[in-house]
């Protein structure tokens, strides 16, 4: 009434014995993947083995974050910098890696700056460490930390004057490959990427109203380096209600080998870009010397009020 099922013959049943040096002598290698797949993959040829056969492998890229820092008391009596960046690690292509970097410039003309830099340094790492190991609306987490720090350094109570405290801040938060940053004040981040260097973030100080002044033919470029102001901030953390920003509202997506400068105005008073950029290109293959020259650099221009300077490097590698 049922039919028995047929049991299923045994693979090796029927199989053909040949030699081991017959075996290399055919072997060859089929690799079939789908598109998507590959592009996660690469082909390796490595050193052909004793019998001449080319050996391949598969291994999978796993792209990387690289993190260095230095920082310099320069002239000044003390350090009013703070920077945070975190450990180089590898991006996970399978869950969200998220690496993060500070850098926070006390203004010196006001009270407490050494303070003012730490504590906007302290309150950004706290709470990065703190968002959800899945996709945040990070343009809103930068624009809600700005605001945060802003109130706590303006409400100090037990300052000495009546002048206030503040700071400057750049950041970067690289999600996988998808960056974004924050500025305010006159500190830079600087995107090297083919050889070129361009800077992302503007400088929220007089200098750049006065430069649009220029622009518009209302003064003269000579005017505009007289002006005795030119060097004033009209942005900083702390003076109680940020007027200026500069928060990317879409991610940048990055590319092999891009690397991120972020640096106090103690660098870039004393470097040029075009300096910054040279020495970058000559010590391309390490980010730890990288951020040592430039520091060096800063110091060979014997500057005679040379102030704190700070620089963190994050590059990007697949």
């Amino acid at each position: 009434m049922f039919k028995k099922r047929q049991k299923k013959k045994d693979y090796h049943q029927n199989r053909v014995r040949i030699s081991k040096s017959e075996n290399k002598r055919n072997l060859k290698f089929s690799i079939k993947f789908n598109t998507r797949f590959a592009k996660s993959l690469e082909l390796h040829s490595v050193s052909k083995i004793k019998d001449e056969i080319p050996y391949l492998r598969l291994s999978k890229k796993v792209p990387y974050i690289i993190t260095a820092s230095d920082s310099i008391l320069g002239s000044r009596k003390e350090q009013q910098d703070s920077y945070f960046v975190t450990e180089s690690t590898p991006l996970s292509p399978f869950k969200l890696t998220r690496s993060f970097g500070v850098v926070c410039d006390g203004m010196g003309g006001l009270e407490a700056g050494d303070r003012a830099s730490l504590t906007a340094v302290s309150m950004m790492k706290l709470a990065v460490d703190k968002l959800p190991t899945k996709k945040v609306d990070i343009p809103h987490f930068y624009s809600q930390m700005l605001e945060y720090i802003d109130y706590e350094i303006n409400h100090w109570e037990d300052l000495e004057t009546d002048r206030g405290s503040g700071t400057t801040l750049v950041s970067v938060i690289i999600e996988n490959k998808r960056l974004y940053w924050a500025s305010v004040g006159d500190s830079s981040i600087f995107l090297f990427r083919g050889n070129m260097l361009k800077k992302i973030t503007s400088e929220h100080n007089y200098k750049t109203y006065l430069n649009r002044l220029v622009l518009n033919g209302e003064i003269t470029k000579h005017q505009a380096e007289q002006d005795p102001q030119q060097n004033a901030l009209v942005s900083y953390l702390g003076m109680g209600g940020v007027s200026y920003r500069d928060i990317n509202p879409k991610p940048y997506y990055l590319r092999n080998g891009d690397m991120l400068v972020l640096c106090t105005d103690g660098i870039t008073d004393s470097l040029s870009e075009e300096e910054l950029k040279e020495i970058i290109k000559e010590n391309i293959d390490d980010m730890f010397q990288c951020c040592k020259e430039i520091t060096n650099a800063v110091k060979d221009k014997n500057i005679e009020t040379q102030d704190n300077a700070t620089v963190v490097i994050v590059q990007y590698v697949e």
